[in-house]
């Protein structure tokens, strides 16, 4: 019966992929300190645990239960599963002569399975369809046309883990953990640092889990070019190393520094930075903030440059069920040239009417610096429907 249900529930996964990312912003203001107390990966994000499920219910909805299928069935205790579906629908302007853009479209699809063979070991899957709205051309994100080419796995790996502290070790398709890591693609601190939509990579990494700290070391190298596309990325094919440590205090706020390091035959990024987190009880605030520096090289040219990109925001949760942010992002691809600086900034309102559903509107307008390029502004503004399992 065991062996069945596994099988059923893998094929189930590939015909649910988006982002299997977490909210950065629920550390600390829902009174959880660790991310990994909320979510099975150690760094937080997709399948969240049975904590998080009551987390869900509890203080961040208006009610419900969080539990699996609304607490209708509770799986085995040596199987976790969970999936998500959001629908969207945008207004886009990029400022070009062919004007704004209206879409309405299914933006995830993704299904998620823990499995256990003991209490260290145990396979994570994920599976889903790209949420893709591009007209197909001949780049790997155009090819996917068609509902069964948009198959896609962004996860999966095997995990050590010696308890809810301590030592572990994974090994397979996620992205190492690295930055604020947020459900939206769309920010700068993720589209220019590695990390950006279907760019997971495969990774051994390993690390520590402490009630105050935690320490990620990840070697990572693109899939093989002989890899079918469900199990493909796209960006820049690089290899390399990432670090991240974090250090928490009182349940309050926290301070992360991180590098990564990427090489590949073409082109090459070294890059650091940091990123903080603190939360003010009174105004009912968490601020929170990321800064990285780039060096990009190109092996053929000899040459590079030097790029600055930062994100400042605060998320304020006037009462149950609502978290309303607002944020400045800023990017510059060449340090040497003013005329690079762009800046963008976000607004975003989220409300959890009941556990398992969500409501967003998210707003953002972006420009260039005092660069005086000429490059015109662009505006975005989306709806999403989210629901998870």
């Amino acid at each position: 019966m065991r062996r069945r249900v596994l099988y059923a529930v893998v094929g189930w996964l590939f015909l649910m992929g988006g982002r299997a990312m977490a909210y950065p912003q629920f550390q600390f203001s829902s009174g959880t300190n660790r991310c990994s107390q909320c979510h099975y990966d150690p760094a937080g994000g997709g399948l969240i645990t049975a904590w998080g499920r009551d987390e869900a219910g509890d203080t961040i909805s208006l009610g419900g239960d969080g539990g699996f299928a609304h607490g209708a069935w509770t799986p085995p205790s040596w199987l976790a599963l969970g999936a998500d579906v959001r629908l969207a629908a945008l207004y886009n302007d990029s400022g070009g002569p062919q004007g704004a853009e209206l879409d309405a479209f299914p933006m995830q699809a993704d299904g998620y399975a823990r499995f256990a063979f003991t209490q260290q070991l145990s396979l994570y899957v994920q599976g889903g369809f790209r949420g893709d709205t591009r007209p197909a051309d001949s780049s790997l994100g155009g090819r996917f046309s068609t509902l069964g080419d948009r198959v896609i796995s962004n996860e999966h790996y095997l995990m050590w883990k010696s308890g809810g502290t301590g030592p572990y070790l994974r090994a397979g398709r996620f992205f190492a953990p690295y930055g604020l890591r947020f459900v939206e693609h769309i920010y700068w601190v993720e589209r220019y640092t590695g990390f950006d939509l279907y760019n997971e990579t495969y990774n051994l990494s390993g690390g520590f889990l402490e009630e105050e700290w935690d320490l990620h070391i990840s070697a990572f190298t693109p899939p093989p070019e002989s890899f079918p596309d469900a199990l493909q990325s796209v960006g820049r094919r690089e290899s390399g190393v990432v670090a991240y440590a974090e250090k928490r205090w009182d349940g309050t706020g926290m301070v992360a520094l991180q590098a990564r390091l990427g090489v590949g035959s073409e082109a090459s990024r070294y890059q650091g930075g940091a990123v903080g987190k603190l939360w003010l009880e009174k105004g009912r605030a968490l601020l929170l903030g990321e800064a990285d520096v780039i060096r990009a090289t190109v092996s053929a040219a000899s040459a590079g440059e030097t790029q600055l990109v930062t994100y400042l925001g605060v998320n304020v949760f006037p009462r149950r069920g609502w978290m309303l942010g607002l944020a400045h992002e800023f990017y510059q691809e060449d340090l040497a040239v003013k005329a690079t600086a762009h800046d963008a900034f976000d607004l975003e309102v989220n409300f959890f009417p009941w556990a398992h559903f969500e409501l967003l509107a998210f707003g953002r307008y972006q420009f260039t610096g005092t660069g005086g390029t000429g490059e015109p502004s662009a505006s975005l503004v989306m709806l999403q429907l989210h629901y998870y399992l």
